[in-house]
């Protein structure tokens, strides 16, 4: 929280006004040399108690990820959009962790847990190599500093392999109280599980306050361990022995960055770490964006369209002023209304900026400094992907007065609200004063690497490949993409694609994907035409044939209701598709089942379909999406799932499903659920960009609740135009 200074100066002139005696009236241009003293006093305040809200001891993240000591946790968190990377040696574990600050309150993180020296009962000697586990965490701040309750201590509650086995299960509750000018942090909890009874954590940074940034973060740390070691039955066999329960060292952030930790555990036992963690959530990049053209601002030309500045004119300075900003003017044509006033309807194509905001601005700096005066209204209609997504509608008595200073951005924002996307007026209504046609094709190339955990063969394997796609606009209107990859390496040769552990029940329509990048380096994975209609208020139908993906071919329709401005949506889709071959273009017409060693093969013609349910709750930047209907695999459920968005652009996402399919892993039914994330690529360069680096990993390969792809979904194309950040 900040305090406006100019606020905190008009509170203290009222306080001397209201103890005051007598009031002396002085010229405001030469004040006083004591109303200069009492303004720089407020402004001193001012910094105090900004630099009191934002101190804080610093944070280190334990073996499982979590904020907290060395493996104890406390119920601290980091900033919400904290992004994190731990790896070291637990002895006798080797350990990783992701963490991610989600929310204010809600700390996740997933590790992977290898049991050093213990090869892996099934196939450890296949290449598996040692045993491991994969594990998700949860933190939930119950009191937090953002609560106002500074004299009392943050209380945290927590779970610890939550899902999946369950080896290293535990659950806690923990206090953490922070005594700043000593420097101090402890932390008193209570678990159960695998972590069992009372445990604590202390804190020292005796050099918090030196002035040299790479020792201040410099922490002397002490620990209870109340995991239960001796008795946990999924323990390492060398790690069961305990000396002491009281584990000491250091923690050492170094550059708010990078944290090195050193410590003995369990009496005589190393623990030693290291983590990376970057604020993504709010970064703004490494770089300013020096490449983007500066906004528009002259020349100023507001001259009548007419003998002097004619329409033909006037669209050429409008398109080259546009392209100038990094975008595209299309078409433009000039109308009239029933009273013989002049308008302008104006299509144009965003291909650079990731947020709306920014291309609004952009096009009213220009519409307010070369709109001619005797235009009344201008629709701005923004297209992606040949599909009208939405408009603005501008005033020139407004524009003119946003060029003047007289209004804000935000005042234009709510004088021209995002409406519903108006038809380009008819040719017999209406002058086209400017057409452009759309690109037949555009060219790009660009790596792609794919990881698979948890192989027979090893725990990771790999494929890189280049990626080629060549996209574009057939007869304006209908959109289409060819897309080829080549394998450049990769370590997929030998993996099977049947899971020998726990073998799936279902069809195999997904569990089998490895094979597709076995079976030949260069692949054809798209070649499909996609036509997109804006059907008016709200409503939105694509259809779509071709080449989905690597594994799937078919044809799809869909239909959406998503009005401009709204935080809901609704979709229908369906579509019929054909499994290919693992190489070349022909299909498999029937598809293997295994039941245990036995395998069938059935026919199979592939039949989705869904009922869509779309939410945006802006205050907490979530999203949530709720897909119903018949899956691949003829398995029927519900899939959820719920994204957080960032300022930054990142955006991480979870989901669950849940259908009538009845597989189980090792014993317990299991239902498809993972997590994905996306990191803006413009984050790492020098200019606006609307692509993305994504990774999505299920907890399983399997084929329940498992869907193909059927081009580019509606919901999709209109977000990407309509997307509004924190």
């Amino acid at each position: 929280m900040k305090i406006n200074p100019t606020l905190s100066f008009l509170l203290s002139l009222s306080f001397h006004l209201c103890s005051s005696e007598m009031l002396t009236i002085q010229d405001p241009i030469y004040p006083n040399s004591d109303s200069q003293l009492s303004l720089f006093n407020d402004l001193s305040l001012v910094e105090k108690i900004n630099k009191e809200i934002n101190d804080r001891l610093p944070t280190y993240y334990n073996s499982s990820g979590i904020v907290g000591y060395f493996n104890m946790p406390s119920a601290r968190m980091n900033k919400e959009g904290t992004v994190s990377f731990t790896g070291g040696y637990v002895s006798p574990y080797t350990v990783y962790a992701l963490n991610i600050q989600a929310m204010d309150r809600v700390e996740l993180a997933a590790n992977y847990y290898v049991y050093t020296g213990i090869t892996e009962a099934n196939f450890g000697n296949q290449g598996y190599g040692d045993d491991a586990d994969r594990i998700g965490n949860i933190k939930i701040g119950v009191l937090t500093p953002a609560d106002g309750f500074p004299d009392l201590p943050l209380i945290s509650v927590g779970a610890i392999d939550f899902i999946g086995t369950k080896r290293f299960n535990s659950q806690y509750v923990v206090a953490t109280k922070s005594w700043l000018k000593a420097n101090l942090e402890f932390s008193l909890g209570w678990g159960n599980g695998r972590m069992k009874g009372l445990f604590g954590g202390v804190s020292w940074t005796p050099f918090r306050n030196c002035p040299y940034w790479f020792i201040k973060d410099f922490s002397i740390v002490a620990e209870y361990d109340d995991i239960n070691y001796k008795k946990h039955p999924y323990e390492h066999p060398s790690g069961t022995k305990v000396k002491s329960r009281l584990n000491g060292g250091i923690n050492w952030l170094i550059g708010d960055t990078f944290q090195l930790s050193v410590a003995s555990v369990r009496g005589d036992d190393l623990f030693a770490t290291g983590s990376l963690r970057m604020p993504l959530g709010t970064y703004p990049g490494i770089f300013p964006k020096i490449d983007d053209p500066t906004p528009y601002q002259t020349p100023i030309d507001t001259e009548p369209l007419g003998k002097d500045r004619s329409e033909a004119e006037f669209a050429r300075e409008m398109a080259f002023a546009l392209g100038d900003q990094g975008l595209d003017l299309y078409s433009a044509y000039v109308y009239f209304d029933a009273a013989g006033g002049k308008h302008l309807w104006m299509k144009i194509v965003n291909n650079r900026y990731r947020v709306n905001e920014v291309v609004r601005e952009r096009v009213q700096n220009v519409l307010a400094a070369l709109m001619p005066a005797d235009i009344v209204t201008t629709s701005i209609v923004v297209e992606a992907d040949a599909l009208p997504c939405q408009a603005y509608v501008y005033r020139t008595e407004d524009l003119y007065r946003l060029r003047k200073g007289q209004i804000s951005v935000f005042e234009v924002e709510t004088l021209a609200p995002m409406v519903e996307a108006p038809s380009a007026p008819s040719e017999f209504d209406a002058i086209k004063i400017y057409q452009r046609r759309k690109e037949i094709w555009v060219f790009t190339l660009k790596p792609r690497f794919i990881g698979f955990f948890g192989s027979a063969s090893g725990k990771f394997k790999y494929n890189l490949s280049a990626v080629a796609s060549q996209e574009g606009y057939l007869f304006e209107e209908i959109f289409y993409k060819l897309q080829g990859s080549y394998s450049l390496l990769g370590s997929t040769a030998g993996m099977r694609g049947v899971d020998k552990l726990n073998p799936s029940h279902m069809l195999v329509v997904r569990s089998d994907s490895v094979k597709y990048f076995q079976a030949n380096s260069l692949h054809l994975e798209q070649a499909y035409l996609q036509k997109s209609w804006n059907m008016g208020k709200g409503t939105f139908f694509r259809m779509a044939s071709g080449f989905f993906e690597t594994a799937y071919a078919g044809g799809a329709s869909e239909f959406l209701y998503y009005p401009a401005g709204s935080m809901f949506a609704i979709g229908l889709e369906s579509a019929v598709v054909w499994k290919r071959h693992y190489d070349g273009v022909g299909f498999f017409h029937k598809i293997p089942k295994y039941d245990g060693t036995k395998v069938t093969y059935h026919k199979f013609t592939g039949f989705q379909y869904f009922l869509d349910l779309y939410y945006d709750f802006q205050p907490l930047c979530l999203d949530f999406k709720i897909k119903a209907g018949q899956f691949l695999a003829r398995d029927k459920g519900v899939k959820f799932e719920v994204g957080k968005y960032f300022a930054s652009g990142m955006r991480f996402s979870l989901w669950y499903s849940i259908t009538n399919a009845n597989e189980k892993i090792n014993g317990r039914k299991y239902h498809d659920k993972g997590f994905s994330f996306l990191i803006p690529l413009d984050m790492f360069l020098k200019q606006s960009s609307r692509n993305y680096i994504g990774y999505a990993m299920a907890a399983w390969l399997r084929d329940q609740a498992a869907s193909a792809a059927t081009g580019k979904p509606l919901k999709a194309t209109l977000y990407e135009e309509r997307v509004q950040l924190p």
